[in-house]
């Protein structure tokens, strides 16, 4: 996950998604930009998609800022099951995540290192959106895209985390980033989370 079907067709992974749409209907929201501009955005979505996610993993599913993210997942994911078994579940896929985590390389690093490594990667991002209104100036492109989906699951769906500490001070304008972001795409967003929370 993420997937697509489309005419029976299943591409799997955000990345091959988005280049299977672009070639299927010709279209590109990065066509606004020159090459170097693309190169540099290319690196955030990497960056972020490849680095800083692994900080955001570690923050959700093992520290204690991701309790409550886990305990609404669990109850409604296996609330169903008795308690021996819902037991297992969750230590298995802890444990799977630990693995995960050990394998990339991030994992061998101290919580407080992790969260070192994504401050780092969110400021080189605030440094490159600056005061402009979107990260390559009016118009929005993939990168905003993808910088907006991990500021809304780490500082929005972790409150008080070291991602949310951090938008609220050192990059504030990651923060208004995403809001700008949700008020011209997801008008709708405040409707769409109760509705999901409430479905917990």
């Amino acid at each position: 996950m993420p997937w697509i079907e489309f005419n029976g067709q299943e591409i799997a992974d955000s990345n091959f998604c988005i280049q299977f749409l672009k070639r299927e209907f010709k279209v590109d929201i990065d066509s606004h930009m020159n090459d170097t501009e693309k190169a540099i955005a290319h690196s955030v979505r990497t960056m972020l998609e490849e680095n800083t996610y692994w900080a955001l993993v570690y923050c959700r599913w093992l520290s204690a800022f991701g309790a409550e993210y886990r305990r609404k997942v669990f109850t409604k994911k296996f609330g169903h099951l008795v308690f021996p078994l819902k037991h297992l579940i969750a230590h298995h896929i802890t444990k799977k995540i630990k693995r995960d985590l050990w394998g990339h390389g991030m994992g061998r690093h101290s919580e407080q290192e992790l969260y070192g490594i994504a401050e780092r990667d969110l400021l080189a991002v605030s440094e490159i959106l600056g005061k402009k209104k979107f990260l390559f100036g009016e118009k929005p492109c993939l990168a905003d895209v993808a910088l907006f989906a991990f500021i809304a699951a780490s500082a929005w769906d972790l409150p008080e985390s070291p991602f949310d500490e951090l938008i609220k001070t050192k990059a504030q304008n990651l923060h208004r980033h995403a809001q700008r972001i949700r008020e011209l795409y997801y008008p709708d967003w405040n409707e769409i989370i109760s509705r999901n929370t409430n479905s917990v």
